[in-house]
Parts: structure tokens; sequence; C-alpha cells
């Protein structure tokens, strides 16, 4: 057994996150866990010698080419180090258990990265939330957050996702559960735009349980952690100020929607507008609002809608609601979130 006395709370707490996720890049626990690149390696070579930790070298397929990296994976010892801690109550698994397909280890690490890059969040991964929402094994969901209102699930469309698995998705999707909502992410433009088609195809309804459909970069990352998990309304009332005090509209609106915007000035006879914003980009939304709030009842309710969505999608809705004179749509820059 190695010394008790080398191992810090940051040692253990790597070892605690390596037997929950299964396998993390060296990247990524460097990101987490330390200041310095240099001595992150330093640590997790002594911990790799000690026989707490195991690495290996692999390849991923990223924008049409292969990177490789280094992956970190829990050992027997490192387990048994867990249990003498009174950190892990049993070996629910056995350590080469935790080890990863090909595929399963693009999906894991992508989901990882969710984690490393929203830490103030509680996270579980996909075997949790299997377990929480008694899944089946073969669900394609890799894991979710627990947020203050409730969880959220996670899915990562691939950019060679074939069409049986987005149908798979979407079907899951489908049953909504007693969630808070989905984190879908694309890593790709055409993955988004086949969901999307194919959402429509099949006639995706929630029942108003959002389904956020993101990029799987920065700025999704961003909106998720910032404008989706915390404070959503808060953010969103402070972006949207130039126009208008925000106001959540609650169970008062029998059209859907969430937000309604109180303006000093108003247009005529019109009274302060509904909202629909697409900054969080939950793709139900839209759909959900307009298929109940048409041009003749917003002349007999007296309030226009104010779609907010960002800078480089103005023109697509202008186009996509150019029968819809009742809304009046905003570009907000990605610079102001």
């Amino acid at each position: 057994m190695p010394r008790q006395r080398e191992w810090t709370d940051r040692d253990l707490s790597i070892l605690q996150e390596l037997y929950i996720l299964r396998e993390m890049t060296k990247k990524q626990i460097t990101m987490k866990h330390f200041a310095s690149e240099k001595y992150a390696h330093k640590r997790l070579y002594i911990m790799k010698k000690e026989g707490l930790i195991t690495t290996n070298v692999f390849g991923k397929r990223t924008a049409g080419r292969t990177v490789t990296a280094a992956y970190v994976r829990l050992t027997e010892a490192g387990m048994d180090l867990l249990i003498e801690r009174g950190l892990l109550d049993g070996k629910n698994y056995r350590a080469r258990d935790l080890g990863l397909s090909i595929q399963q280890r693009q999906y894991i690490t992508d989901a990882n990265e969710l984690f490393v890059q929203i830490p103030e969040v509680p996270y579980m991964d996909s075997r949790q939330i299997k377990r929480k929402y008694n899944l089946n094994r073969g669900n394609l969901t890799v894991g979710g957050f627990r947020s203050d209102k409730g969880d959220y699930m996670i899915y990562i469309l691939m950019p060679d996702a074939k069409e049986q698995t987005l149908v798979k998705i979407i079907n899951e999707i489908k049953k909504h559960m007693k969630l808070r909502g989905f984190l879908v992410y694309y890593k790709s433009q055409s993955v988004k735009r086949t969901f999307e088609t194919m959402s429509e195809k099949m006639n995706l309804v929630t029942g108003g349980i959002p389904v956020h459909l993101l990029p799987f970069n920065e700025l999704g990352i961003q909106i998720t952690r910032e404008y989706i998990l915390t404070n959503t309304f808060l953010k969103l009332q402070k972006v949207l100020k130039p126009y208008g005090e925000l106001k959540e509209v609650g169970n008062s609106s029998k059209y859907g929607f969430e937000y309604g915007l109180v303006q000093k000035e108003r247009m005529g006879p019109w009274k302060d507008p509904y909202v629909i914003e697409l900054l969080t980009m939950n793709m139900m939304t839209l759909k959900r609002c307009l298929t109940n709030y048409s041009i003749g009842v917003s002349q007999t309710v007296g309030r226009r809608v104010l779609l907010f969505c960002y800078e480089d999608e103005v023109e697509h809705y202008k186009q996509e609601l150019s029968t819809a004179a009742h809304v009046d749509i905003v570009g907000i820059s990605k610079n102001s979130l």
C-alpha cells in the first residue's frame, strides 16, 4: 500500500473523480486541479509510479484529423486507497471494468470536458443518471447536471452520427421524464441541421421541457454555465435591459411564453410584448409559442412578440417568420454575454 503521508486532498480528489468518470485526459486533470502544467505532470508521475493510476495514449478524430492525448485511469491500488481513507464504501466495479471502448472514450471524454469546464454545478456521469432514472444500459445519455431547479440530461451529437442514432436520441427525449431540461451538444453544423429536421419530422414534443441545442465549443459551454444552469433569469434580464425590463410570465401565459418585457415607450395601442429568447438555444420555444400565438390571437390580446436571437441568426429568422407580422426580431451580440 502506498505511504499514506504522501497523499494530499487533491490527490484523493483526483482518484475519486477517476472512479466516477472512469477516464480523464491529463489535460482535463491539469485544468481542474493544477495551476502549473509542470507540477501536474510531476504529481501524476508520482501517482503512477506508486501504482494508483495508469496512463495510456490514444488518438481521436477531431475536425477531420487524429489528435492524440494521454488518458488516465484508476488502478486497484487507487481504489484500495480510497476505501482505506473512507472515500469509497466498497468496490462496485473492478479497476479493469472502468476501461472504455474506442466509441465510449470519445463520448465520455467530451462529457468529462463539461464536468471540468463547469465545476460549480454537480455533475452525474452516465451510470449515475441512468441509475437515478432507471434507464437501460443502451440509453445514449452521456451524463447530466443537477441544478437547483432539477436535473439536465446531456447528449452529444458526433459529426458523423448515423440517422438511427439521432432517431434513438429523439425518442429518448420524447419520453421527457421529470427533468428540468436536455442539453444536446452538436459537433458540426450538418449534424445540427439533421437533428433539427428529424425532430420536426418525428414531431418532437416535450410538454414544455427545454431542449437546448448547443455547439460543443467555448460559446456553448459558456451559455450552459452562465445562462442555463445558474441564475438564468437574472442573466437574461441584464442582457436585455436596453430593450426594457424582463419579467417572468409564470403560469399566467397559456400560450407558452416564459417572459414578457415591460417597456417605457410602447408601440401605438399595443401592450408590453411577450418575449421569445433563443439566446439559450432552446429549440422547443419558437414552435411552442408561435403555434399557440397566431397573428389573430396577438391582435385580440393586444401584445406583440419580441424575438431575441444572435446577430448572425437574424436573417435566418426573418425568412423563417416572414408571414409572422406580429413578431419583431432583435439581434444580440455574442460579445454582450
